[in-house]
């Protein structure tokens, strides 16, 4: 059915399949739909085109800021000898609005997948160990889904974290094994807080 769009058409449509969880039905009808609204499409393409300079890496816990410290960096009122490993940001503001944590934050953007290319210095973890020093932390909290690759992760890193004076656990088994955390409900993440399991005395 493709070909029978003008080319302008076709592109977008060929570049919203390329996005994660689109197919070309999907495609199309978006790009149908955007086709009707010039002027959503010009807030967009704006958008679009200033989020790879605009939006960045907050330099302490890597979450995405527009500023070179992310808010919760900044917020002086969080419990700062606790620091929370997750592995990107939709974990982390699913986390935060349960209430439940008030420690930092530390953003990995991708779990150990050798296959893929993903090693430790992909996850950042030699400036997390230099934060854990810096900020004299006193407990790392693993919140990283059960997944074969967040457990590979979790053990890498509490592996790591033996030569430090911290303590370290894992949130509670009550998020089923293969579940991503951003599909956990808020209750069942906060019981997974409140019973985290200690994998290493500070």
């Amino acid at each position: 059915m493709q070909n029978h769009y003008p080319p302008t058409l076709k592109k977008l449509i060929e570049a919203l399949s390329e996005l994660p969880g689109i197919g070309e039905k999907s495609a199309s009808r978006l790009s149908l739909f955007l086709l009707s609204r010039p002027g959503l499409c010009e807030i967009l393409g704006d958008l679009i085109k200033e989020l790879p300079y605009r939006v960045k890496l907050c330099k302490y816990c890597r979450n995405l800021s527009e500023e070179e410290i992310c808010g919760i960096c900044q917020d002086e009122t969080r419990e700062k000898e606790k620091i929370c490993i997750v592995e990107n940001p939709v974990n982390l503001l699913h986390i935060e609005k349960t209430g439940i944590y008030r420690g930092y934050y530390y953003v990995l953007h991708y779990l150990l997948s050798p296959k893929e290319g993903f090693g430790p210095r992909e996850l950042g973890l030699e400036n997390f160990l230099k934060l854990i020093v810096e900020r004299k932390i006193k407990e790392v909290i693993l919140a990283l889904s059960p997944t074969l690759s967040g457990e590979a992760t979790s053990s890498y890193i509490a592996e790591l974290l033996k030569a430090y004076p911290v303590t370290v656990s894992k949130l509670a088994c009550g998020i089923p094994m293969g579940m991503e955390i951003q599909f956990a409900d808020p209750l069942t993440l906060k019981k997974a807080f409140q019973g985290r399991e200690v994998l290493k005395g500070g």
